[in-house]
């Protein structure tokens, strides 16, 4: 495989998943099932960590468990101190302080298997609940608490269904002794999760591995449940997409073109501008002409070719310097100061006005880039733009249809209290 070029890779991931969707699984299990058809989730949404309030406690310290290998089971005993919630009598054995402070290892609640391996840990929802404090932010009280049991369960069940996937996956690639592409399809997930890490950590404004994991512990968070849930949920959507390309399902130049006819409404756009300015202040000269000829000789060297925005962070005495040379408003009607107006519109991009005056000085515009209202010409670039879109709905469509044919079929556990 060529490690240098992830895309190349992930297409020959896909052929490898392509030749095993036909194959059917007869596998069963004799664990307990709870089957049942799911209201309709958005399946793929961004993961990113969000703030809980400061009032709200993190979950508690890191869970073994979630760092283990994305589609094998997790290394638990569950003979020992780690009991499966909903259990009862004889088998919540007492664990005495002593034991787990020579174990050094948190306890563990699993809240549901997903196949004969795959376990979710409360951990993994709690932080999935977290993403989204920005719904609770609003609430207080039992309304509060009754969307967080609403929220958790919602994480729980996506959480359910991205399992029921991976746990598919699984079973076609071992049946057709092609394991192997399991690590490939790990090692892809793991290169681009890492690319997402990294911005992840410089918006933060973290300078360390350390100091970025110190951000999310005071969010509730952890890295290794973040990773985990980003890894898991990159291999259930490559497998989608493998069972698209199967099923033949891409959008074609005539359903482009058909979706761009029948939503014309979605491409119109109104009058846009993007412009420089640059304001010389009479106030700042002897008189009116000295302002007058410095706007001039900067006017000579913006049509000479110098850039405008670079003579304007330099020269300019306005408030376009702190905006780098940008104009203030893009929109009709917006343009800021009104008297430049009709000059901004009247300019095609790249042109330089004449020197303008106005009551408190002169004025040097240029439009970079321009937008005529109406509608978006089929170009190539919104022909892709359309295909995405297109190829996205189908992805989460299938994605849908196959989460409820594996809920039907799979085999789900889920501890309650």
């Amino acid at each position: 495989m060529d490690a240098a070029n992830p895309l190349c890779r992930c297409s020959l991931l896909a052929v490898g998943l392509v030749a095993l969707i036909g194959c059917q699984s007869d596998r069963t299990s004799q664990l307990a099932t709870a089957r049942g058809q799911q209201p309709p989730l958005d399946p793929i949404a961004p993961i990113a960590p969000i703030a809980p309030p400061a009032n709200v406690p993190p979950p508690g310290p890191t869970l073994a468990p979630v760092v283990g290998s994305p589609v094998g089971a997790f290394a638990i005993d569950t003979k020992g101190p780690v009991v499966p919630v909903g259990l009862n009598g004889a088998a919540k054995t007492a664990v005495t302080a002593a034991d787990l402070l020579r174990s050094s290892v948190p306890r563990v609640k699993i809240v549901a298997r997903v196949g004969e391996s795959n376990v979710i840990t409360d951990q993994e929802v709690i932080e999935g609940v977290y993403q989204q404090f920005r719904e609770l932010a609003a609430l207080d009280g039992h309304a509060r608490s009754t969307k967080q049991k609403e929220m958790y369960n919602q994480v729980l069940r996506k959480t359910i269904e991205r399992e029921l996937i991976l746990d598919e996956m699984y079973t076609k690639l071992k049946k057709a002794n092609k394991m192997a592409i399991i690590d490939e399809v790990k090692e892809l997930a793991t290169q681009s999760i890492d690319r997402q890490l990294r911005m992840f950590r410089k918006d933060t404004g973290a300078k360390s591995d350390e100091e970025f994991a110190a951000i999310l512990r005071t969010q509730g968070l952890t890295v290794q449940v973040i990773r985990r849930q980003m890894e898991r949920q990159f291999m259930a959507e490559q497998y989608v997409s493998s069972v698209l390309k199967e099923k033949g399902r891409r959008a074609g130049l005539a359903d482009v073109r058909a979706y761009y006819d029948q939503h014309q409404d979605e491409f119109r756009r109104p009058d846009r501008v993007v412009w420089q300015h640059l304001f010389i202040a009479v106030r700042n000269y002897p008189n009116a002409q000295a302002a007058y000829n410095q706007a001039a000789a900067l006017a000579q060297q913006a049509n000479a070719g110098a850039d405008l925005a670079e003579l304007s962070v330099k020269y300019d005495e306005g408030f376009a310097k702190q905006q780098k040379g940008l104009g203030a408003g893009e929109k009709r009607n917006e343009i800021q100061p009104a008297d430049l107006e009709a000059t901004v519109w009247s300019l095609r991009p790249g042109q330089v006005s004449d020197v303008l005056q106005t009551p408190t000085g002169y004025h040097l515009v240029k439009v970079v880039e321009r937008d005529v209202a109406g509608v978006q010409p089929f170009d190539a670039a919104l022909q892709n733009k359309i295909r995405d879109k297109l190829t996205r709905a189908q992805m989460e469509n299938e994605y849908q249809k196959l989460v409820d044919e594996l809920w039907r079929k799979g085999v789900v556990r889920v501890f309650d209290e």
